[in-house]
């Protein structure tokens, strides 16, 4: 399965989901994860890489 499959069926899944303390747990799973790959990037990396917006949603992030 490739990997827009993969991401088209566990959407598939998540919608079909009615446990909400599944759903926050996958919320939780999801942001822990986009914290561990923004703390492995350092400004230089972003150098002219970010838009302000994107900047702004970053530091939203750590917040």
């Amino acid at each position: 399965m490739d990997i827009k499959a993969k991401k088209l069926h566990f959407i598939q899944e998540v919608l079909a989901l009615t446990n909400e303390k599944v759903i926050d747990k996958l919320e939780s799973l999801l942001k822990r994860e986009k914290l561990k790959k923004a703390k492995n990037t350092s400004a230089h990396d972003l150098l002219g890489v970010m838009t302000k917006d994107e900047a702004r949603d970053m530091k939203q992030l750590w917040k």
